[in-house]
């Protein structure tokens, strides 16, 4: 509050690779943000100050997201607080960086880890993965029976080994599934960047869960 020129702030996001597409819809929705809000006048609170956005490119792996971080806060250590990435693995990595740089961080990250390690300067804005597995595949099952008159009692779990979907199968190979009197028939997982997911389709055709 007691500076003077553009507040800078961050965001990290995946801008090739795999997940570019919602990295780089991150990326632009925040310039579209800053411009908005520089355009109205800026931070009213702090004397109309603009901001700066920072963009840092994490790529398409943990080391990546680890190096971006590292960067950001070494070259940029005026930053005030930092946004992304929304992969969850990229997230575990960035979080370790800018805590240790006691960098304020909002995510949109969904696995329950991001916000268990006794971080303080971290902010989860969205639901975590145990709270959306139980929500959803309730609603889920609870529509089903109201369509068709029955309620299903197998279901298949193929899902990639990042952190986020791990999060989210953990709750229901935990008693979930028990708890709902599902059971998973097909339990397949697979690395991202798979070529061919003719296998995985067959085991559940097999097993129609």
């Amino acid at each position: 509050a007691q500076g003077s020129g553009n507040i800078k702030i961050a965001i990290l996001s995946e801008q090739r690779g795999l997940m570019a597409r919602t990295g780089t819809m991150l990326k632009v929705g925040a310039e579209m943000a800053v411009e908005d809000i520089n355009k109205a006048g800026g931070i009213k609170a702090l004397g109309n100050r603009k901001l700066s956005l920072v963009v840092e490119d994490v790529g398409d792996s943990i080391e990546r997201a680890r190096s971006a971080a590292q960067r950001l806060v070494s070259q940029h250590p005026d930053a005030i607080a930092g946004t992304g990435a929304w992969l969850s693995s990229h997230t575990l990595a960035i979080t370790e960086v800018t805590e240790r740089a006691k960098l304020p961080w909002v995510t949109l990250a969904w696995a329950d880890s991001v916000t268990q390690r006794g971080f303080r300067y971290i902010a989860d804005v969205s639901a975590p993965a145990s709270k959306l597995v139980s929500e959803s595949l309730t609603r889920m099952l609870d529509l089903a029976e109201k369509v068709t008159g029955r309620r299903p009692k197998t279901i298949g779990l193929v899902y990639d080994n990042t952190a986020y979907s791990l999060a989210f199968i953990k709750p229901l190979k935990e008693g979930l599934l028990d708890k709902l009197q599902v059971k998973a028939v097909v339990d397949e997982v697979f690395t991202p960047g798979l070529s061919d997911a003719t296998p995985l389709i067959q085991r559940v055709r097999s097993t129609r869960p």
